[in-house]
């Protein structure tokens, strides 16, 4: 199977649709075939910067999952123990 053109407009099309690292692949293969080209250069830049944030949000979004499971288990645990008591 033939391997996809490294285009502006494949990169483009990942970045639409979220595949931040396959776009930015894309564009450093393009950079390496013509390291003057302002415009990759800027979308590198722009890509890692929506890597580095959509790392930070998954972080956040796993911090909160544990501390509602973390809250929910106290709540059984407190639930637990009182009933014991009756």
């Amino acid at each position: 199977m033939a391997a996809e053109p490294k285009t502006k407009t494949f990169a483009e099309i990942y970045e639409s649709q979220g595949h931040y690292l396959e776009a930015l692949n894309i564009y450093i293969d393009l950079l390496k075939e013509n390291p003057f080209d302002e415009e990759s250069l800027g979308s590198i830049k722009r890509l890692q910067g929506l890597i580095k944030t959509d790392k930070e949000n998954d972080n956040k979004k796993r911090q909160n999952v544990i501390s509602a499971l973390e809250n929910f288990l106290q709540k059984t645990y407190a639930y637990k123990k009182s009933s014991s008591l009756l």
